[in-house]
């Protein structure tokens, strides 16, 4: 009797092997839930609060950004009048020395910088790609019951990350529609880590970067690259060597053979492995109602998985 699934190896190729250090792992995430009731900052208190209020004009801060930060990330799950509700908590049983109330835990956490530490050594490979965000918690039978799906509007996010140490890099928040294009967004990405004089060793993107702007700029700064040519690119020039040379070297070669000699299964890491991550952590939806608030809610979510995947990680 003909066996069943005896030809999957062929069809789906070897079966994967895991090599993750799992122990190690798992640790990480059960650390990354510690950072939310983590108070060793409280000793700092008074020392963190003179030195934000050193030269300041006007009233002086009365809450270090410590304690702003751990309410930004608290913030993601529960809302403000809830943050207000937990901090008051942690007042009470002599966890901090005061707390704030919600509308000032509002106004501090949208004044938060949430931008990425970037690399000191100089250094970095980049991935970029594109994801979308739901703007309100509508399913989907309302739009089939009530709504019209050609008004249906999405949060485009397109992030930049380190596909080797999984860093994040930077990150672009519009409606969809309404923003550059995903290649134009990667060029500017790295131009601005080229003018801080960090050097990007490799580029990787999925086939909608297959531009030829993209390449010239690459090809600039003596970047390399990992991204698959379209089905009907031309190995002619037509404004571009380096696409010429990238499009010739796909075309001759397998996939298989490609993909390992680019590494492109490493693009996963920085890009869709992240995004899957956060909408699984914090869901994809936004709880904000206006266009501005939403994508600083959206951006926060980003700083915030960040912010404990290092705390974890350190």
């Amino acid at each position: 009797m003909k066996k069943k699934h005896e030809n999957t190896d062929k069809k789906w190729g070897p079966k994967f092997v895991d090599k993750r250090n799992w122990p190690k792992y798992n640790e990480e995430l059960v650390v990354r839930g510690e950072f939310l009731l983590d108070m060793d900052w409280v000793k700092s208190w008074d020392q963190e609060l003179k030195k934000m209020n050193t030269n300041k004009l006007g009233r002086p801060y009365e809450f270090p950004e410590s304690l702003i930060k751990l309410q930004a990330v608290w913030n993601q799950w529960i809302g403000y009048r809830q943050v207000k509700g937990l901090t008051r908590k942690l007042y009470e049983a002599a966890q901090l020395p005061a707390y704030n109330d919600s509308s000032t835990i509002n106004r501090r956490v949208r004044q938060l910088d949430t931008s990425f530490a970037l690399p000191k050594n100089g250094f970095c490979n980049v991935a970029c790609d594109g994801t979308g965000i739901k703007m309100n918690q509508a399913g989907e039978y309302r739009y089939d019951k009530y709504g019209n799906k050609k008004q249906k509007q999405w949060l485009h996010v397109v992030l930049s990350a380190n596909p080797c140490t999984k860093d994040l890099l930077d990150l672009d928040i519009f409606v969809d529609g309404d923003g550059d294009s995903e290649p134009q967004i990667a060029a500017r990405h790295m131009e601005n880590l080229w003018n801080l004089g960090i050097n990007v060793d490799k580029f990787w993107g999925d086939g909608s970067f297959d531009v030829i702007e993209l390449y010239n700029v690459l090809e600039k700064h003596d970047t390399k690259s990992a991204i698959p040519a379209r089905k009907n690119a031309s190995t002619n020039a037509n404004g571009s060597m380096r696409r010429a040379r990238e499009v010739f070297e796909y075309k001759t070669k397998t996939w298989e053979d490609w993909a390992r000699d680019k590494n492109y299964g490493l693009r996963w890491l920085g890009t869709e492995g992240i995004f899957s991550a956060i909408k699984r952590i914090f869901g994809e939806k936004t709880k904000a109602k206006q266009k501005e608030t939403m994508e600083h809610e959206i951006r926060r979510r980003f700083w915030a998985y960040e912010t404990m995947r290092k705390y974890a990680c350190a």
